[in-house]
């Protein structure tokens, strides 16, 4: 069984579509938004209390856990370090511990913002210099995890998709929502990335758990681009014209924690592993739209519970 943490957000809900479409037995986790998925168990956990973690995989005995909670708002994290740390660090740690305990396998989410921004391409064993308080407290989370269970895996990466709370959409969410209003969007002409589709990122996540891997890996998009530049590619997916995205600049914006300009991930390792490229903007968005068309937007939402 696979137990997945943060189900009420954008990674760990569509992480666990993804794990039942690959015939896994799935828990989900989640904190304050209930959340009631057809074919998994769901359970509620504040995992910043102490005993939580221990309570928790004690009753449930995973053999895999993926933790995907966090504290992800780059500007609330700036303004809130010790609740951040709290949240991503500390739970972090005892959750390691806790899967330790029961010999579970543990999976740490990381992200492309544990570097500083002024080189990359990032290959998996460049340095972490985070320039903010969400940095730091996820590259912690990561010493955490390895120092706790040095077999553990430890995946960064860059996501976007369909989100279950709509107050928390993902980048081309937000930019398709501006663009059905009839608002230009701001891009940035400054900020590189390398964006992978959630639901890509699941299934390729999902590889590297059946291969029995540890260590630290990137999965993210094929294609470094500005966003700026990929706010273009979301509208023309969508039919929108692609003036309708006005250049912006990171030191333009109100934004008040600073944000690493250039975080392109190097992929080489999980490429040579899987054998193919990972999936490039073009067709992470045309899966992105193709999932709407289907209903998959409205089967997200109804998870939503009381």
């Amino acid at each position: 069984m696979i137990l997945i943490t943060g189900v009420s957000g954008l990674l760990g809900a569509n992480l666990l579509f993804a794990a039942e479409g690959h015939g896994y037995e799935v828990t989900g986790v989640y904190r304050q938004h209930a959340m009631h998925f057809p074919a998994a168990e769901t359970v509620r956990a504040d995992l910043t209390r102490p005993d939580a973690a221990s309570d928790l995989l004690q009753s449930r005995k995973p053999e895999w856990v993926i933790h995907c909670a966090a504290a992800t708002d780059v500007d609330w994290c700036e303004d809130h370090p010790k609740d951040a740390l709290k949240t991503n660090v500390d739970a972090t740690r005892r959750l390691a511990v806790a899967a330790r305990s029961i010999g579970a396998r543990f999976v740490y989410i990381s992200t492309d913002a544990v570097f500083d921004g002024k080189g990359g391409p990032y290959g998996e064993g460049d340095p972490s210099r985070p320039v903010n308080v969400y940095g730091e407290t996820k590259a912690e989370g990561e010493r955490a995890t390895r120092a706790e269970l040095p077999q553990s895996l430890i995946v960064r990466t860059n996501i976007y998709g369909w989100s279950v709370q709509e107050s928390k959409p993902s980048l081309a969410e937000w930019v398709l929502g501006q663009l059905e209003t009839g608002s230009r969007v701001p891009g940035f002409q400054d900020v590189i990335f390398t964006p992978i589709l959630v639901n890509d990122f699941g299934d390729i996540l999902l590889e590297l758990l059946d291969r029995g891997l540890e260590g630290i890996y990137h999965v993210a998009g094929s294609e470094a681009l500005t966003k700026y530049r990929f706010a273009q590619r979301v509208a023309a997916r969508f039919g929108y014209p692609e003036d309708a995205v006005l250049p912006a600049t990171l030191g333009g914006s109100k934004l008040r924690a600073p944000r690493p300009r250039s975080t392109p991930l190097r992929t080489d390792l999980v490429r040579k592993l899987l054998g193919r490229d990972l999936p490039d903007v073009s067709m992470g968005l045309m899966r992105f739209k193709q999932l709407r068309d289907e209903g998959y937007l409205d089967k997200l939402k109804a998870c939503r519970g009381g």
